[in-house]
This record gives structure tokens, C-alpha cells and sequence, in this order.
């Protein structure tokens, strides 16, 4: 059980659906891209994709976080929770 504030939130019944995507983009600047259910670019891991690009961290380093930051945003947004 979590307590946000006052209210306790009960986890255990707790469906996360399978919103959002991480889209390989083919661009050698910005390889890869993670959007949300509408198709919209997730802008706070977009900042981060490009601070890794600019720190020449490779394409598969982008992939593996991109693809731990969609499991944790499908958490949040099944959650109603800002990433912030």
C-alpha cells in the first residue's frame, strides 16, 4: 500500500496497460523516441535521449533506458501520476 498525502492507495488489483511505445526513429542523431498513448513525444526523456547522444553514449544505451523509462512511465500513467 502506498500513501499519497492522506489517501492510502491500494497496488495489489493495480492493471498497467500497455500505453506508449519506445520508436526507433533511424536517424543517427536521435535513434530512438519514447511517446505515450496518444503518439506524443514524452518530452522529459526526449531531453535526456539528447543529453546521452551529446555525451556520444551509444544508440543501445538510449534503447535500454528507453526501454526501462516506459515501464516506469506505463507505471505512472496507470497511476495518474506525474513523472515529476
Amino acid at each position: 500500500m502506498i500513501n499519497d498525502g492522506d489517501v492510502p492507495r491500494e497496488l495489489s488489483g493495480l492493471v498497467v496497460p500497455l500505453l506508449g511505445s519506445l520508436e526507433a526513429t533511424g536517424d543517427l542523431f536521435e535513434p530512438y523516441r519514447l511517446v505515450d498513448g496518444d503518439g506524443a513525444v514524452v518530452v522529459p526523456v526526449a531531453a535526456f535521449f539528447a543529453e546521452l547522444a551529446a555525451f556520444g553514449r551509444p544508440a543501445t544505451t538510449q534503447r535500454s533506458y528507453g526501454m526501462d523509462l516506459l515501464r516506469w512511465f506505463r507505471f505512472l500513467w496507470a497511476l495518474g501520476v506525474g513523472w515529476d
